[in-house]
């Protein structure tokens, strides 16, 4: 019995992790029905509910696999690494500091809490479990964890020394050789990505894994010739895979054909419905391609899935103000900086949710003025101050601040339209003008621009160029309009 078990318990654990899922499913669910009291039956479950991104589900099914068996250190572990998921990053560092080395029975053990230490973001943990390991599987289970942890801890001499021992193992072992290049990856080194990942591909040229995140790190180098070669390969390999399509639509993104990549990003999600990855990405891209009713359903789907998770509190936030709805995004936007006070991004977009707002213009400045303390090259921010006081006609704060912008974004062509026009409305055509005609060389197809320049023009006598911006003001608006 105790070995048809141990069979069983193999095959199940084989299935997950080669991902066939529901094949595992129906007779795991059934054995745990029939067993109540068995820790090992449950922690099965809960790693498949993991694997299937149910993590709340996870979260409860190894608590109860603790209640069973206390004593089990990887459902400890496997909490822990639940929790970070779940964005409880204390109640994970607490589960894994709760282990003491007693209960580390084996080199597995010790690796997997190594890796999940390194997860929380405890490099200093995760390496001091790893030095106890032997020498080869510091060389290989654990080189990519060890490549991590040299980058995060600035400890350059070891991590180009780890790197070469990668190099060397994408002819001997390509599995851990490319879990490194995923390391590598997420770090957005994404040069060194790309040669390891070539070295990779010229011994086993049909590893889909290695193919996509090839092609996925040329989409960042911005070489895309490449990265369509290698998306070719593996379209022949894996056509239905959710992470082909998932690449396909970073390929579409990153040369601007967000509308593109919003249609693969749905048919990623359509397989996989329950993927953060593709969830987030699907929030950024729809907010790009002007789709905000998509971006919030997103946005409230990932908050379903993590609502700690600070990051997707900030992404509702964002879709939850470009979507109009500014009491969602003052909710989180408002939680967010609770937790990270000193985030610019959650600090503008606060900002800008109030600025929507008239009846909340002194609140709306407050905050920008703390976005400018936060950071005093903000430009956005210093921009945003200038249009509060724009809209309300006081002229000599608005150019403060429009002046400010434009000495911190040169660039701006919007930020330089407006303190041009506010120059123009204080008769001060001489100081607008500079302003309006390098606005209109950087943003051609703004009509308020032309509509500054043909009021300046006239209002200095050069009627023909008035005339000229006036027609091209016209013809932007019917354009907008749908040529009416």
């Amino acid at each position: 019995m105790i070995a048809a078990k141990k069979e069983s318990f193999k095959q199940f654990e084989k299935y997950i992790e080669e991902g066939k899922l529901t094949e595992v499913e129906k007779p795991l669910f059934d054995y745990v029905v029939a067993n109540p009291k068995d820790a090992e039956g449950f922690f099965l479950l809960a790693k498949l509910r993991l694997r299937q991104t149910r993590l709340s589900e996870a979260r409860s099914l190894f608590k109860k696999t603790l209640t069973l068996d206390a004593n089990l250190t990887l459902a400890k572990i496997e909490l822990a690494s639940t929790d970070l998921e779940l964005g409880e990053a204390e109640e994970a560092q607490t589960l894994l500091n709760g282990i003491n080395e007693s209960e580390i029975k084996n080199d597995a053990v010790r690796l997997r809490l190594a890796t999940v230490y390194a997860d929380a973001g405890d490099c200093a943990n995760a390496l001091k479990n790893v030095e106890s390991l032997p020498l080869k599987i510091k060389n290989r289970e654990a080189l990519p964890l060890r490549g991590a942890c040299y980058l995060e801890l600035g400890d350059n001499d070891n991590f180009s020394s780890s790197i070469l021992i990668a190099n060397g193992l994408s002819k001997q072992d390509q599995a851990v050789a490319l879990k490194f290049a995923e390391v590598l990856s997420k770090r957005g080194l994404h040069k060194e990505t790309s040669e390891l990942l070539n070295t990779i591909v010229l011994y086993v040229p049909q590893n889909l894994e290695a193919l996509l995140l090839l092609a996925k790190s040329e989409i960042l180098l911005k070489d895309f010739p490449h990265a369509k070669i290698h998306l070719l390969q593996a379209e022949r390999i894996g056509p239905n895979s959710p992470e082909l399509l998932f690449i396909k639509s970073l390929l579409e993104s990153e040369q601007g054909n967000n509308a593109a990549a919003l249609q693969l990003l749905q048919k990623c999600l359509a397989l996989n419905p329950n993927t953060v990855r593709f969830l987030a990405q699907l929030v950024v891209v729809a907010m790009r391609a002007n789709q905000a009713g998509e971006a919030v359903r997103a946005a409230e789907h990932l908050l379903d899935l993590q609502p700690a998770n600070l990051e997707f509190l900030y992404l509702h936030g964002a879709a939850s103000l470009q979507n109009n709805n500014l009491q969602k995004a003052e909710v989180s936007l408002t939680k967010f900086l609770e937790s990270r006070p000193k985030d610019s991004r959650g600090c503008l977009a606060l900002g800008l949710a109030y600025a929507a707002q008239p009846a909340k213009l002194e609140e709306a400045r407050s905050q920008l003025r703390q976005c400018l303390a936060i950071d005093p090259n903000n430009y956005e921010a210093a921009y945003q101050m200038g249009l509060s006081y724009k809209t309300v006609g006081e002229s000599a704060k608005a150019l403060e601040y429009f002046e400010q912008t434009v000495k911190l974004s040169p660039g701006y062509a919007s930020a330089l339209r407006d303190l041009g026009a506010v120059y123009l409305q204080t008769g001060e055509e001489v100081k607008a003008r500079p302003y309006l005609e390098k606005a209109v060389l950087l943003g051609p197809d703004d009509a308020d621009t032309h509509f500054q320049l043909s009021r300046l023009y006239n209002l200095i006598g050069e009627r023909d160029l008035g005339k000229k911006h006036l027609e091209i003001f016209q013809k932007l608006k019917n354009r907008k309009n749908g040529g009416m």
